[in-house]
């Protein structure tokens, strides 16, 4: 037994104001870390929401360490989502070979964050024809470099799904001569082979320290 310990604590500092709603008429919500807590919450109260039995398997995931890379044993670079996937189609009952591959084929991945809204001060950022408003609707996300993991199947379906339920998406499609932020669509989608929609709420992002 160690007479002597040295005990290190790692301390992290954040803003602890609560949010507030602000504008002309209260219409916007101002808030530290919305990204992406408000993915997070929406995905967890949609799942619970559905009390009855479906055809269809439904699950969320919530990926830590993607500020710094997503390459752990707990980030969406690992095979946590890959095992557990491959385990439940395989454990149903008469699910044969390739179970898991033929499951994959089959499913839709949604990888939610928040998206860019078009920023008067800095429209010229945005693609003329693809800039997303606020309260305009979710935002899907494409990039020809593959930083948003979006393919057409991805998108049609999500599209559909949201006429059906009463509104429609909107679209940020990247500039191509200007950098592109990513998410952990592409790094999922690429583990998992799957069709895949990148989406996300508009938002007016603040500096990035203040997530």
């Amino acid at each position: 037994m160690l007479k002597d310990a040295i005990v290190a604590f790692d301390l992290m500092t954040f803003d602890v104001q609560g949010a507030a709603t602000v504008g002309a008429n209260g219409e916007l919500l101002a808030s530290a870390r919305l990204d992406n807590l408000t993915s997070c919450h929406a995905a967890v109260t949609a799942l619970l929401s559905r009390s009855a039995p479906t055809a269809a398997t439904r699950g969320i995931v919530l990926y830590d360490h993607e500020e710094v890379g997503s390459q752990s044993a707990a980030g969406a670079g690992s095979l946590f989502l890959r095992s557990v996937l491959s385990r439940v189609a395989e454990g149903m009952p008469g699910a044969g070979t390739d179970a898991a591959a033929r499951g994959f084929a089959r499913s839709l991945m949604v990888s939610a964050d928040m998206a860019h809204a078009i920023h008067p001060n800095h429209a010229d950022k945005h693609d003329a024809q693809n800039a997303p408003k606020l309260g305009g609707g979710p935002v899907v996300k494409v990039n020809a470099s593959q930083s948003y993991a979006t393919d057409a199947p991805g998108a049609a379906l999500f599209e559909r799904a949201c006429r059906e339920s009463g509104f429609s998406a909107q679209r940020f499609v990247a500039r191509n001569d200007m950098r592109c932020g990513s998410t952990i669509g592409p790094i999922a989608a690429a583990r998992l082979g799957m069709r895949t929609v990148d989406v996300g709420n508009p938002c007016s992002a603040c500096t990035r320290a203040a997530k």
